[in-house]
């Protein structure tokens, strides 16, 4: 028997047992009880944190008077499992909600996944939101992410990435020569396509290697910045939006099936509560940010509509990829994302 099919009839037994525990019996009906764990790699106080926070004050209240009343017990800043284990955690009902950040989601069926850190996708914050909420991008993340035993829950804010370095950057040809920290597969290949040298490393090593000079910058979000100190050793930012990161909720289908009806629909409706939370607290830090490493000494270059043109142009390349490799699938969500840019376009 392997590890994986061990896991997966302890983890059913375990939750046989857990809702076969009733709790004290109202005057009406005996309720069951199940306490469930939510993992997530990041601080409470981050507005993915917040959408996992949120969701597990929702599902407490909204699950009370269910068939199964659910306890959630939350494990913030990667307590259980860092990002590269939790889609496995999820999988294998190690964890019963988690996040997934979908840059850790590998094989074939992944393919369509890409999409969600391609660079320079979304005109603003909304038509991100518009686009993420089509039955197009929805139903394709839905059902991908069932392949790897996933229920997807909503969509968790991270925030921009943008790019800090010791010389100032504007245009894409300003990227020419320089080593730069990298994360994700599409903005890897943007940095090679401008001519700069990626460099993967984890976050906690990007302080070092810009004081050592062993790197000129890095692709990262402002909340890193600022939580990292990197305010000390980069003089530069930009605010280009280079990419707009959402994480996924999602739960283990395993245990998902095993809820009554009434208890999906409350975890599902806990789910949209805790979705606007952490998109509303997402674009409000990030332009609280802005201006705080603006007073910690780093200058924000802001572009121009024709130097934000240029960057757009510079990442169509890894859209024609994207289209070839998804085919009508791909093609079905890109009109979506065109669709919702056209209908919350920049100002």
């Amino acid at each position: 028997m392997t590890k994986l099919t061990q896991s997966r009839r302890g983890f059913l037994a375990t939750s046989a047992a857990t809702l076969g525990v009733l709790s004290a019996p109202s005057a009406l009906r005996a309720q069951s009880e199940q306490v469930i764990k939510i993992a997530y790699n990041l601080p409470e106080h981050h507005a993915t944190g917040t959408y996992f926070e949120v969701l597990a004050e929702e599902i407490a209240a909204r699950t009370a008077d269910t068939s199964i009343k659910l306890v959630p017990q939350t494990f913030p800043d990667g307590q259980l499992y860092n990002d590269t284990q939790l889609p496995d955690a999820i999988s294998t009902g190690a964890t019963h909600i988690g996040q997934v950040n979908l840059g850790f989601m590998a094989g074939r069926d992944a393919e369509l996944l890409r999409i969600w850190a391609m660079p320079f996708l979304y005109e603003t914050w909304e038509a991100e939101w518009a686009a993420e909420d089509s039955a197009e991008m929805r139903n394709a993340f839905s059902t991908q992410l069932a392949k790897y035993d996933h229920e997807m829950l909503g969509w968790t804010a991270y925030g921009t990435v943008e790019i800090y370095t010791n010389t100032p950057v504007r245009v894409p040809s300003d990227m020419e020569g320089l080593k730069m920290r990298s994360f994700g597969l599409d903005a890897t290949r943007l940095l090679s396509l401008l001519g700069a040298s990626p460099v993967t490393m984890s976050s906690q090593e990007i302080y070092q290697a810009m004081q050592r000079g062993t790197i000129d910058g890095c692709l990262t979000g402002p909340s890193s910045v600022l939580s990292r100190k990197l305010t000390e050793v980069t003089q530069y930012g930009t605010n280009i939006a280079l990419a707009r990161l959402p994480f996924v909720g999602s739960a283990s289908k395993m245990w998902w099936d095993t809820l009554p009806e009434d208890v999906q629909a409350a975890v599902n409706a806990a789910a949209q509560v805790a979705q606007t939370a952490s998109r509303e607290q997402g674009k409000a830090d990030n332009e609280a940010i802005a201006e705080k490493l603006r007073a910690g000494g780093v200058e924000i270059i802001e572009p121009t509509v024709e130097e934000r043109q240029l960057w757009s142009e510079a990442a169509q390349p890894l859209l024609e990829d994207y289209k070839e490799k998804t085919g009508d699938a791909g093609a079905e969500i890109l009109q979506a994302i065109a669709e919702a840019n056209a209908e919350h376009p920049a100002s």
